[in-house]
């Protein structure tokens, strides 16, 4: 018996059929509508250490991080990973603003979703 190479073998439809619901949300919602809580906002100057309790708590993978009520960065789990894991920071003394993403790219609420996904992956 020959075990089919995933890798290589094309997936044929009735396999893996979409949800109609999935694909009627990437047709027809907007990124505002799709949003399931509104976002963690931190000032600029909050420490990481507070920063990851509110992540925690919230059960959220991202803040978005704001100066004077301006969007200035994000932190992201992915940032955890990358710039502090493994690094020898201080989580009392350390800003959010020395480890987050700046100037992210945001979107109008109205923006589609399919449209936003496709933002993300250029």
């Amino acid at each position: 018996m020959k075990i089919p190479d995933d890798e290589t073998s094309p997936i044929l439809e009735e396999e893996c059929p979409g949800s109609p619901d999935l694909e009627s949300a990437l047709a027809n919602e907007s990124v505002g509508s799709a949003a399931s809580h509104p976002a963690v906002l931190v000032d600029a100057s909050t420490p990481l250490s507070r920063v990851l309790e509110l992540m925690r708590e919230g059960n959220r993978g991202a803040v978005l991080v704001v100066n004077d009520g301006k969007l200035v960065g994000i932190f992201t789990e992915r940032d955890v990973l990358m710039k502090v894991a493994g690094q020898p920071t201080d989580l009392e003394h350390t800003a959010i603003s020395q480890l987050m993403t700046v100037d992210p790219v945001t979107l109008p609420a109205d923006a589609g979703v399919a449209f936003a996904l496709n933002k993300m992956l250029i």
